[in-house]
């Protein structure tokens, strides 16, 4: 709004200086040269905003940018890797407390570790679950239901009461 009005002021302010021009100048064969002169000059005055479009200063060398690029891109990668771990872990949880709910067993905590690969994926190496120690002896029933469920290597932690 604010480019809008410094044109509207421009072209009255160009339109005031050629009439003021016009008045001051005496009748010669010059001012003939100078109405021409002058209808140019508020012509461009009128269509600069056409003409001359917003020129950004702010110029980039290909190197920056392509370096902000993969920054970004860099960036972007790691929250997308960091939520997918995220999730999965969740869900690898879930799945866990689901099994063990179905069997009856009230869990204390279920960890779940995830490692990030070199080819940008995750990879879960074991699910760490801990017990109450009155599950102990059903260690194996345990540990054989969660691994089947998960597909994953389950390590079983007992913590006394």
């Amino acid at each position: 709004m604010e480019s809008i009005r410094q044109w509207a002021f421009g072209i009255c302010a160009a339109a005031i200086a050629c009439g003021l021009a016009q008045l001051i100048l005496p009748k010669s064969n010059m001012q003939r040269l100078f109405n021409i002169t002058s209808s140019v000059f508020f012509l461009s005055c009128l269509l600069s905003p056409l003409v001359l479009a917003p020129i950004s200063l702010d110029l980039e060398s290909a190197d920056e940018m392509q370096r902000e690029v993969q920054r970004r891109a860099k960036n972007l990668t790691s929250a997308v890797e960091e939520q997918t771990g995220e999730i999965a872990s969740e869900s690898i949880r879930i799945a866990a407390a689901d099994r063990l709910a179905e069997m009856g067993i009230e869990y204390q905590k279920i960890y779940v570790n995830i490692h990030a690969d070199d080819e940008n994926g995750i990879s879960i190496s074991e699910c760490e679950v801990e017990l109450d120690e009155s599950y102990l002896p059903r260690h194996d029933e345990i540990r054989t239901a969660l691994m089947e469920r998960l597909g994953v290597n389950v390590l079983i932690g007992y913590q006394k009461e």
